[in-house]
């Protein structure tokens, strides 16, 4: 599988791969991405290459299913401190009696297993549950769409331009190698009676083969948002011991607000946040999806981030998967870095490019204005390099895509501000009492680093709570908390969605936000 961030077009470079046998015309486009030494030693990009004859391509490796077990085992170790939202073991009534199925379902016998999934539009990740709700193995992979486009925007644009099979076998296919990937860790010993699926609404509809036309333009209307529930048949082919479970797609709010953040809401502690109290709520992924307010009532928004914070616009950016530089720091005048999962570095993901744009701020190397040093200016920064020798960078286009994305999250974070002010009456100038940052990029990226390049205000650092995936952790709330189902549908029910673009002043405040803060 290869990286296609901007769908083939030729203007992310990401598609890198290297021809072993055939030589063919280097374009101006590959010369804009690759030097001239990379050429010379075969390095190209994958969609600019024209097939002339038969040739041998050495396709970089994906690392595609990782299966780890868990270190406590436990989903719940991340919950609220008051217990609220803890998962429990369902007594004597089905999780999901919503429908009933003459109790194949209950998850009492110590043979039955469910599985709860998080469909990134970057990364998927499931969970195995025994009948305790404690994780038996954990499973992610890359999500193979991005040979799409890496956005949910060039994902619709696919589907609409009559690519609408291809990219729900594509989704399907993956979301089967990783239950069958968990399945293996049971060794035969169990059966799997449910799955609980939490994605963006755009995810869905590709799951679900839905038309997304409608949701490619104003104004974005869903085929559906509501939870539905679905033989194992209906959607998979396999493997054949999954035939027979009940597969669950819990509920989203809007065309960009899915059900990845109902879940986020109900399993972070937004949901169970004290009476009277506010907080604000922020999955940082492929789009910034942003709610502020309380279990009483909240505004929501999606700021139009773009994939710069799962390094899908990056020159060297990918997901946060092992191998991505995930810290970045200087130490005598020195680059360090860090991995996920301390492996050799193949790229760099949002919270590295976030970690090294604070690192340049530091040193002087980088101006509020986004500028690199004259030194730096023409190559970027040198992070560090691939097994095959080639270099991590942070260029400056780069730094202008966290800008872009930075601003556009700062500028939501300033209108839902407003809003909530505006619709409960409540005065807001302090800010939230707490902030939950959700996601990969929220587990990975420091208080410290996000306030100093100007994501969230200062004064908000240390009320900063990183919660992990949520998305996830939702499903599996689905799955063994009696009180989610019921749950999520009150917060359907109590959000408001605003759309930023329909604001006179984004444009403006957006544009202020563009800085970084002054060190």
């Amino acid at each position: 599988m290869l990286e296609a961030a901007c769908n083939g077009r030729g203007t992310c470079g990401k598609c890198r791969v290297r021809l072993l046998q055939a030589k063919t015309p280097v374009t101006d486009d590959e010369r804009r991405f690759l030097s001239a030494e990379e050429t010379g030693q075969g390095y190209r990009l994958a969609c600019r290459v024209q097939i002339y004859g038969d040739m041998k391509v050495q396709v970089p490796d994906s690392g595609y299913a990782q299966i780890q077990v868990p270190d406590s085992g436990d989903m719940q170790k991340q919950a609220p401190d008051d217990g609220s939202a803890r998962m429990q073991v369902p007594d004597s009534s089905d999780t999901c009696k919503q429908e009933p199925d003459g109790g194949q379902n209950s998850l009492r016998e110590s043979t039955e297993y469910c599985i709860a999934a998080d469909l990134g539009s970057t990364t998927l990740a499931a969970v195995l549950l025994d009948a305790s709700g404690k994780s038996v193995a954990q499973a992610s992979s890359v999500n193979s769409q991005r040979a799409y486009g890496a956005d949910v925007i060039s994902r619709i644009q696919a589907s609409n331009e009559g690519k609408q099979k291809q990219l729900q076998e594509c989704i399907c296919r993956d979301m089967e190698q990783l239950f069958g990937t968990l399945f293996k860790a049971l060794d035969g010993s169990g059966r799997v009676t449910r799955i609980a699926i939490a994605a963006n609404t755009v995810m869905l509809h590709l799951l679900r083969g839905y038309s997304c036309e409608k949701l490619g333009q104003a104004p974005f209307e869903p085929v559906s948002l509501e939870l539905e529930s679905l033989d194992y048949a209906q959607l998979f082919a396999g493997p054949a011991p999954l035939l027979g479970c009940r597969v669950y797609l819990l509920p989203g709010m809007s065309a960009f607000l899915g059900a990845d953040i109902t879940a986020g809401l109900y399993s972070s502690g937004f949901w169970q946040m004290p009476e009277g109290e506010t907080a604000f709520f922020a999955d940082l992924g492929t789009n910034g999806e942003l709610v502020y307010g309380s279990r009483d009532g909240f505004v929501s928004a999606s700021a139009p981030a773009g994939p710069a914070f799962e390094g899908g616009s990056l020159s060297c950016g990918m997901p946060g998967m092992p191998g991505a530089v995930s810290n970045v720091s200087y130490l005598y005048h020195r680059v360090r870095v860090q991995t996920v999962g301390q492996k050799k570095p193949c790229g760099i993901c949002g919270t590295g490019a976030l970690e090294a744009v604070s690192a340049l701020l530091k040193e002087g190397l980088l101006n509020a204005e986004g500028l690199l040093a004259p030194e730096l200016s023409a190559s970027g920064m040198l992070l560090a390099k691939r097994e095959d020798g080639t270099a991590i960078r942070l260029t400056q286009a780069d730094i202008r895509e966290i800008q872009m994305a930075k601003a556009a999250v700062r500028a939501g974070i300033e209108i839902l501000q407003r809003k909530y002010r505006e619709i409960s009456g409540r005065p807001v100038s302090e800010g939230p009492q707490r902030v939950y940052l959700a996601g990969g990029f929220g587990y990975y990226l420091s208080a410290q680093t996000a306030a100093a390049i100007g994501l969230f205000p200062p004064e908000w650092t240390d009320r900063v709570i990183s919660c992990g995936n949520t998305s996830l952790k939702g499903a599996a709330a689905f799955l063994t908390d009696p009180a989610c189902a019921g749950e999520l549908e009150r917060i359907r029910a109590r959000g408001r969605n605003i759309w930023l673009e329909n604001e006179p002043d984004f444009p403006d405040i957006y544009v202020q936000n563009m800085r970084f803060s002054d060190m």
